[in-house]
């Protein structure tokens, strides 16, 4: 019997739309579209979470986009990181697991996951750490997070002031967007935003980022009030060791 084709992500939808305005050398495109989706396997069946979460980037367009320019999942794979000892041990504070794949840069990130965030006026450089402990390393990483739901209703600046020593920090925009993509319920329309005030506009350094979905849409902004507490808000707490 036939395994039933993977269904497309938004952001494999959005990679086909380009493919398709790009017109020339369509057929070699499309082609490499469905080797990159088809090869390894497919993601919602793995039971390795490295794997299952190197394949959902992959399956993403994750690996063209970066230095390795990766030809087959194998040798995208081979350049992930095994997940640490102290990642992979449970957290009941911090219980969910994600791989991190910066290399791309934030704004082609977002595009490859189906996240608005050009479409709201942001370029490459608008975004920065608002100081060196949330500095993003520039290879894959992983890290253990929460839902944000613990710090809902609370000054993102007051979050990010509390966790000012130890390993547990608040979120960037990269690790907002990353735990997103393999934990999609963690951002609920009409109900939970979360905060990412480790990541500031570069001109505006009182507002921060936040993840939210609206009208169906997933967008990355920048402008969050730092300094504004709100019950559908709540910031992302992630450890990286």
């Amino acid at each position: 019997m036939e395994e039933a084709m993977p269904k497309l992500t938004t952001g494999q939808i959005c990679q086909l739309i380009e493919i398709d305005r790009a017109g020339d050398g369509i057929g070699n495109l499309v082609q490499e579209l469905i080797i990159r989706l088809t090869s390894g396997g497919v993601a919602g069946k793995m039971t390795d979470p490295r794997g299952t979460m190197a394949k959902r980037l992959w399956d993403r367009g994750f690996g063209r986009d970066s230095a390795i320019k990766a030809k087959n999942f194998k040798a995208y794979l081979a350049a992930i990181p095994q997940i640490p000892a102290s990642l992979i041990a449970e957290d009941s504070d911090l219980s969910l697991l994600s791989l991190a794949d910066p290399r791309p840069g934030l704004l082609r990130a977002c595009q490859l996951l189906g996240i608005q965030y050009e479409e709201l006026g942001y370029a490459d450089g608008d975004a920065e750490p608002f100081d060196e402990r949330f500095m993003i390393p520039a290879a894959p990483f992983w890290f253990r997070h929460d839902d944000g739901r613990a710090n809902s209703n609370r000054r993102p600046d007051h979050c990010r002031d509390e966790l000012a020593t130890g390993d547990i920090q608040v979120g960037t925009a990269t690790e907002g967007i990353f735990a997103f993509a393999h934990h999609p319920q963690i951002v609920v329309e009409g109900e939970h935003i979360i905060d990412l005030p480790g990541t500031v506009h570069h001109s505006r350094r009182v507002h921060c980022a936040y993840l939210r979905v609206w009208s169906g849409r997933v967008g990355l902004d920048l402008s969050g009030d730092s300094g504004f507490a709100d019950p559908s808000y709540g910031a992302l707490r992630v450890r990286r060791k």
